[in-house]
Protein backbone atom coordinates (compact mmCIF):
# COMPACT_ATOMS: atom_id res chain seq x y z
CA UNK A 1 0.00 0.00 0.00
CA UNK A 2 3.01 2.54 0.25
CA UNK A 3 2.62 3.12 -3.57
CA UNK A 4 -0.48 4.82 -3.05
CA UNK A 5 -1.31 8.15 -1.81
CA UNK A 6 -4.49 8.80 0.44
CA UNK A 7 -5.94 12.12 2.02
CA UNK A 8 -8.88 12.74 4.42
CA UNK A 9 -11.63 15.46 4.53
CA UNK A 10 -10.74 16.24 7.83
CA UNK A 11 -8.18 15.83 10.56
CA UNK A 12 -9.95 16.48 13.75
CA UNK A 13 -10.93 14.03 16.26
CA UNK A 14 -13.09 11.68 15.52
CA UNK A 15 -16.46 11.89 17.27
CA UNK A 16 -18.39 8.16 17.62
CA UNK A 17 -20.90 6.41 19.36
CA UNK A 18 -19.28 3.07 20.90
CA UNK A 19 -21.64 0.41 22.42
CA UNK A 20 -20.47 -0.68 25.60
CA UNK A 21 -19.80 -4.76 25.50
CA UNK A 22 -22.01 -5.95 28.15
CA UNK A 23 -21.66 -8.80 29.50
CA UNK A 24 -24.26 -11.47 31.06
CA UNK A 25 -25.70 -10.94 34.19
CA UNK A 26 -26.38 -14.45 34.82
CA UNK A 27 -22.20 -14.94 33.82
CA UNK A 28 -21.38 -12.06 36.61
CA UNK A 29 -23.58 -14.69 38.73
CA UNK A 30 -21.76 -17.46 38.18
CA UNK A 31 -18.42 -16.23 38.48
CA UNK A 32 -19.41 -14.48 41.94
CA UNK A 33 -20.47 -18.47 43.38
CA UNK A 34 -16.83 -19.67 41.28
CA UNK A 35 -15.11 -16.95 43.18
CA UNK A 36 -16.90 -17.79 46.86
CA UNK A 37 -16.08 -21.10 45.88
CA UNK A 38 -12.43 -20.93 45.38
CA UNK A 39 -11.54 -18.19 47.75
CA UNK A 40 -14.01 -18.38 50.61
CA UNK A 41 -15.56 -21.68 50.92
CA UNK A 42 -14.64 -24.97 53.21
CA UNK A 43 -13.68 -27.95 51.34
CA UNK A 44 -17.42 -29.71 49.98
CA UNK A 45 -19.48 -26.58 50.78
CA UNK A 46 -21.45 -24.96 48.31
CA UNK A 47 -21.38 -21.28 48.16
CA UNK A 48 -24.79 -19.27 48.05
CA UNK A 49 -25.99 -16.02 46.81
CA UNK A 50 -27.11 -14.71 50.04
CA UNK A 51 -26.60 -11.92 52.19
CA UNK A 52 -26.33 -13.82 55.10
CA UNK A 53 -23.57 -16.46 53.36
CA UNK A 54 -21.91 -13.07 51.81
CA UNK A 55 -21.59 -11.26 55.08
CA UNK A 56 -20.81 -14.64 57.16
CA UNK A 57 -17.56 -15.66 54.36
CA UNK A 58 -16.68 -12.17 53.37
CA UNK A 59 -17.61 -9.53 55.84
CA UNK A 60 -15.91 -6.75 53.96
CA UNK A 61 -18.29 -7.13 51.32
CA UNK A 62 -21.76 -7.13 53.63
CA UNK A 63 -24.27 -8.64 51.35
CA UNK A 64 -24.98 -9.92 47.80
CA UNK A 65 -25.46 -6.75 46.41
CA UNK A 66 -21.79 -5.71 47.56
CA UNK A 67 -20.32 -9.18 46.10
CA UNK A 68 -22.24 -8.90 43.16
CA UNK A 69 -20.80 -4.83 42.44
CA UNK A 70 -17.17 -6.24 43.30
CA UNK A 71 -17.15 -9.28 41.08
CA UNK A 72 -19.04 -7.12 38.34
CA UNK A 73 -16.21 -4.22 38.50
CA UNK A 74 -13.18 -7.00 38.13
CA UNK A 75 -14.94 -8.70 35.07
CA UNK A 76 -15.85 -5.45 33.40
CA UNK A 77 -11.99 -4.78 34.26
CA UNK A 78 -10.84 -7.92 32.60
CA UNK A 79 -12.75 -7.52 29.64
CA UNK A 80 -11.11 -3.65 28.78
CA UNK A 81 -8.99 -5.21 25.52
CA UNK A 82 -12.40 -6.84 24.13
CA UNK A 83 -14.07 -3.02 24.61
CA UNK A 84 -10.63 -1.21 23.42
CA UNK A 85 -11.02 -3.88 20.73
CA UNK A 86 -14.44 -3.16 19.65
CA UNK A 87 -14.21 0.89 20.01
CA UNK A 88 -11.49 0.94 17.85
CA UNK A 89 -13.28 -0.84 15.37
CA UNK A 90 -16.25 1.72 15.79
CA UNK A 91 -14.18 4.79 15.42
CA UNK A 92 -11.42 3.60 12.72
CA UNK A 93 -14.50 2.98 10.65
CA UNK A 94 -15.67 6.90 11.01
CA UNK A 95 -12.53 7.81 10.10
CA UNK A 96 -12.88 6.00 6.98
CA UNK A 97 -15.70 8.03 5.95
CA UNK A 98 -13.37 10.98 5.13
CA UNK A 99 -11.16 9.21 2.71
CA UNK A 100 -11.13 11.06 -0.21
CA UNK A 101 -9.85 8.91 -3.04
CA UNK A 102 -11.83 5.59 -3.89
CA UNK A 103 -9.69 2.46 -3.39
CA UNK A 104 -7.77 1.58 -6.11
CA UNK A 105 -9.06 -1.70 -8.03
CA UNK A 106 -5.32 -3.40 -8.21
CA UNK A 107 -4.80 -2.44 -4.50
CA UNK A 108 -8.54 -4.59 -3.99
CA UNK A 109 -8.12 -7.04 -6.12
CA UNK A 110 -4.74 -8.34 -4.31
CA UNK A 111 -5.89 -7.68 -0.91
CA UNK A 112 -9.04 -10.08 -1.77
CA UNK A 113 -7.05 -12.51 -3.30
CA UNK A 114 -4.51 -12.96 -0.45
CA UNK A 115 -7.49 -12.94 1.81
CA UNK A 116 -8.76 -16.36 -0.31
CA UNK A 117 -5.47 -17.84 0.30
CA UNK A 118 -5.39 -17.06 3.57
CA UNK A 119 -8.67 -18.94 4.01
CA UNK A 120 -8.01 -21.62 2.43
CA UNK A 121 -5.03 -22.25 3.74
CA UNK A 122 -7.17 -21.67 7.37
CA UNK A 123 -8.81 -24.46 5.82
CA UNK A 124 -6.66 -27.11 4.51
CA UNK A 125 -4.27 -26.81 7.77
CA UNK A 126 -7.81 -27.37 9.84
CA UNK A 127 -8.74 -30.08 7.90
CA UNK A 128 -11.55 -28.87 6.43
CA UNK A 129 -13.43 -28.48 3.47
CA UNK A 130 -15.21 -24.63 2.86
CA UNK A 131 -18.73 -26.84 2.66
CA UNK A 132 -18.19 -28.42 5.59
CA UNK A 133 -16.70 -25.07 7.22
CA UNK A 134 -20.18 -23.05 6.05
CA UNK A 135 -22.47 -25.84 7.40
CA UNK A 136 -20.92 -26.02 11.07
CA UNK A 137 -21.91 -22.20 10.59
CA UNK A 138 -25.14 -21.92 8.92
CA UNK A 139 -24.07 -20.06 6.04
CA UNK A 140 -23.48 -20.37 2.35
CA UNK A 141 -20.14 -20.47 0.60
CA UNK A 142 -21.47 -17.75 -1.14
CA UNK A 143 -21.81 -15.69 2.40
CA UNK A 144 -18.62 -16.82 3.18
CA UNK A 145 -16.52 -15.79 1.06
CA UNK A 146 -18.64 -11.93 0.78
CA UNK A 147 -18.43 -11.50 4.81
CA UNK A 148 -14.62 -11.89 3.45
CA UNK A 149 -14.63 -9.56 0.59
CA UNK A 150 -16.63 -6.79 3.07
CA UNK A 151 -14.31 -7.43 6.38
CA UNK A 152 -10.80 -7.04 3.95
CA UNK A 153 -12.58 -4.01 1.68
CA UNK A 154 -13.14 -2.26 5.43
CA UNK A 155 -9.92 -3.15 6.76
CA UNK A 156 -8.46 -1.70 3.55
CA UNK A 157 -10.33 1.67 4.09
CA UNK A 158 -9.34 1.60 7.79
CA UNK A 159 -5.56 1.67 6.85
CA UNK A 160 -5.75 3.89 4.20
CA UNK A 161 -7.02 6.54 6.44
CA UNK A 162 -4.65 5.83 8.95
CA UNK A 163 -2.00 6.24 6.16
CA UNK A 164 -3.55 9.29 5.32
CA UNK A 165 -3.75 10.60 8.77
CA UNK A 166 0.15 9.71 9.43
CA UNK A 167 1.16 10.91 6.25
CA UNK A 168 -0.61 14.29 7.20
CA UNK A 169 1.19 14.45 10.63
CA UNK A 170 4.31 13.70 9.37
CA UNK A 171 5.95 11.88 12.11
CA UNK A 172 9.34 11.13 13.46
CA UNK A 173 9.78 7.99 14.36
CA UNK A 174 11.61 7.16 17.45
CA UNK A 175 12.82 3.70 18.94
CA UNK A 176 9.49 3.57 21.43
CA UNK A 177 7.60 3.80 18.14
CA UNK A 178 9.32 0.11 16.73
CA UNK A 179 8.96 -1.02 20.37
CA UNK A 180 5.38 -0.93 19.91
CA UNK A 181 5.02 -2.79 17.14
CA UNK A 182 7.66 -5.43 18.11
CA UNK A 183 6.77 -8.38 20.12
CA UNK A 184 8.76 -8.79 23.30
CA UNK A 185 8.60 -9.78 26.71
CA UNK A 186 10.05 -6.69 27.75
CA UNK A 187 11.80 -3.51 26.17
CA UNK A 188 15.38 -5.21 26.38
CA UNK A 189 13.74 -8.08 24.41
CA UNK A 190 12.26 -5.40 21.80
CA UNK A 191 15.25 -3.58 21.56
CA UNK A 192 17.57 -6.49 20.93
CA UNK A 193 15.17 -7.35 17.99
CA UNK A 194 14.99 -3.91 16.71
CA UNK A 195 18.65 -3.98 16.76
CA UNK A 196 18.46 -6.74 14.50
CA UNK A 197 16.04 -6.18 11.79
CA UNK A 198 18.19 -3.07 11.75
CA UNK A 199 21.07 -5.03 10.80
CA UNK A 200 19.27 -6.91 8.24
CA UNK A 201 17.93 -4.16 6.38
CA UNK A 202 14.23 -4.57 7.54
CA UNK A 203 14.03 -1.74 9.61
CA UNK A 204 12.40 0.38 6.79
CA UNK A 205 10.02 -2.02 5.73
CA UNK A 206 8.22 -1.63 9.04
CA UNK A 207 8.24 2.39 8.60
CA UNK A 208 4.99 2.63 7.33
CA UNK A 209 3.55 -0.10 10.01
CA UNK A 210 4.91 2.41 12.52
CA UNK A 211 3.84 5.44 11.25
CA UNK A 212 0.17 3.63 10.95
CA UNK A 213 -0.07 2.30 14.40
CA UNK A 214 1.41 5.57 15.61
CA UNK A 215 -1.55 7.46 13.50
CA UNK A 216 -4.22 4.74 15.74
CA UNK A 217 -2.74 5.71 18.82
CA UNK A 218 -3.35 9.24 18.23
CA UNK A 219 -6.98 8.95 16.54
CA UNK A 220 -8.05 6.64 19.28
CA UNK A 221 -6.45 8.97 22.42
CA UNK A 222 -7.87 12.18 20.74
CA UNK A 223 -11.48 10.62 19.51
CA UNK A 224 -14.55 11.92 21.34
CA UNK A 225 -16.90 9.22 22.28
CA UNK A 226 -20.30 8.40 24.11
CA UNK A 227 -21.88 5.10 25.32
CA UNK A 228 -25.16 6.28 24.10
CA UNK A 229 -26.99 7.81 21.45
CA UNK A 230 -28.60 10.37 23.28
CA UNK A 231 -28.52 13.70 22.25
CA UNK A 232 -28.12 15.18 26.08
CA UNK A 233 -25.10 13.09 26.52
CA UNK A 234 -21.79 14.77 26.54
CA UNK A 235 -18.47 13.13 24.06
CA UNK A 236 -15.76 12.54 26.54
CA UNK A 237 -12.25 12.26 25.27
CA UNK A 238 -11.44 8.45 24.39
CA UNK A 239 -7.98 8.82 25.82
CA UNK A 240 -9.37 10.05 29.42
CA UNK A 241 -12.26 7.47 29.29
CA UNK A 242 -10.67 4.38 30.84
CA UNK A 243 -8.70 7.01 34.07
CA UNK A 244 -12.30 8.47 34.65
CA UNK A 245 -13.85 4.81 34.78
CA UNK A 246 -11.88 3.48 37.56
CA UNK A 247 -11.62 6.59 39.33
CA UNK A 248 -15.75 6.73 39.65
CA UNK A 249 -15.11 3.11 40.90
CA UNK A 250 -12.94 4.19 43.43
CA UNK A 251 -15.59 7.12 44.48
CA UNK A 252 -18.66 5.95 44.12
CA UNK A 253 -18.90 1.87 44.01
CA UNK A 254 -22.40 2.45 44.12
CA UNK A 255 -22.66 3.15 40.71
CA UNK A 256 -21.60 -0.31 39.69
CA UNK A 257 -24.04 -2.07 41.38
CA UNK A 258 -27.19 -3.36 38.74
CA UNK A 259 -30.46 -3.30 39.14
Amino acid sequence: MSDYTFTLSSYEPVYAVCPEVRIAEDAIRAQAKRWLEINHCKNGEQPRLTDAFVKSHVPELKNVEGLMAFIRYNMYRDNREVQKLADQSVICAKLAERLEQDLPEKLVEDAINDAHYRLEDMLTRSGLKSADYCKQRGISEDQLYADVEERTVQSLKEDSALKAWAAHANYTLEPEDFYAIIPGDNIEDKAAKRRQMELEGRLEGMEEYARMTKALNEVMDTAMVKRDDDPDLEYVRYGSVSTAVMDAYKEHPEAFIGA
